[in-house]
């Protein structure tokens, strides 16, 4: 029979002429089954005043993606998004050496029949609502974020990352990008093409067949990241200093030390920015460019599900990963 083409809240939101989102299963085939208590996979903060809200994963040691962090993120921005008062949202990791290391991969090798469609869905899920979310959203990118990781800092409106900064004795220097080939998978559709509007064609195709990794200033260069911030930059700008106080407001308690942090300084400051812009003016124009291709993934969806399951479960691509799977395993023995 034909498939009904549901509508995801951002298009529904405009014509409704409110934001309220439409019952979350008739999204997801696959609805994902999440407990209504808050968990601390992902830390919510708001400050209502300002209007901005800080959203920041903890899923130690490298907020790997699993079905519960990704149901998680998708339940923090409704919650986030239900508070008309808050206009923007500031995307971090508690960890300064990782974003998000991307897929949790475990979640594909050897993968339970059951839970791999579901784990899919709630990625997809994610594109949905952080692509196609009402409100301004700024990545602070602090460390690493290969992969999937590259998609949620891609998902956000704006994407600031540090240029290096020293993390217990140690340089870190972080990277960005979809680095799927090297691991023998293939980044899907929805996530290809997001590189492709980010970085156009040409450097996204070699990107995405090499899987490379940009540094930060690479990633500047091909408008991966939209700023660089140095560790070494004064905040002497009295617009950054202000927000000193206002971030550490902001910052969940197990990141308060990090309240003179350049990266979260400038997510901060855009944050700001963002909230400042007549909101209705702000999401029309998103929907320019994003509305489509939330579109065409909510159509493609169960076929998306479908042939990303077959793929993972190919012998040979259970192989590329059980290899991968074990190297990573004999790597966090070794530290």
């Amino acid at each position: 029979g034909a498939m009904m083409k549901p509508t995801p809240f951002l298009l529904l939101g405009r014509r409704c002429g409110n934001f309220s989102r439409l019952s979350h299963q008739k999204l997801s085939y696959f609805s994902t089954s999440s407990s209504s208590t808050s968990s601390d996979l992902v830390l919510k903060t708001i400050d209502e005043d300002a209007g901005i809200a800080m959203l920041t994963m903890n899923r130690p040691p490298a907020n790997s993606l699993s079905l519960e962090l990704n149901t998680e993120l998708c339940n923090s921005i409704k919650e986030v998004e239900s508070n008309p008062k808050i206009q923007s949202v500031i995307l971090a990791s508690s960890n300064p050496k990782i974003f998000s290391a991307g897929n949790d991969i475990s979640e594909l090798v050897s993968p339970d029949a059951d839970r791999l469609p579901k784990f899919w869905n709630s990625l997809q899920q994610i594109c949905i609502d952080l692509y196609g979310s009402r409100i301004g959203t700024v990545a602070a990118i602090q460390g690493h974020a290969p992969a999937a990781g590259c998609f949620l800092a891609m998902a956000c409106d704006y994407r600031i990352m540090s240029t290096g900064h020293d993390v217990g004795g140690k340089r870190v220097v972080p990277t960005i990008g979809m680095n799927e080939t090297k691991l023998g998978i293939a980044a899907p559709f929805w996530m290809g093409q997001m590189l492709v509007r980010t970085i156009g064609n040409r450097q996204a195709e070699l990107a995405l067949a090499m899987g490379t990794m940009f540094p930060p200033e690479e990633a500047l260069g091909v408008g991966l990241v939209d700023e660089i911030v140095s560790s070494q930059q004064s905040s002497s700008s009295t617009d950054e200093s202000d927000c000193g106080d206002a971030l550490l407001k902001l910052l969940p308690s197990l990141m308060k030390d990090q309240v003179s942090d350049p990266v979260l300084l400038k997510a901060y400051a855009q944050a700001k920015l963002f909230a400042k812009i007549p909101s209705r003016a702000r999401l029309e124009s998103k929907l320019v460019t994003r509305e489509e291709p939330i579109q065409d993934l909510i159509v493609k969806r169960e076929e998306d599900t479908e042939s990303f399951c077959a793929f993972v479960m190919e012998e040979t691509v259970q192989r590329n990963l059980n290899a991968y799977f074990e190297a990573l395993k004999n790597r966090s023995k070794k530290k």
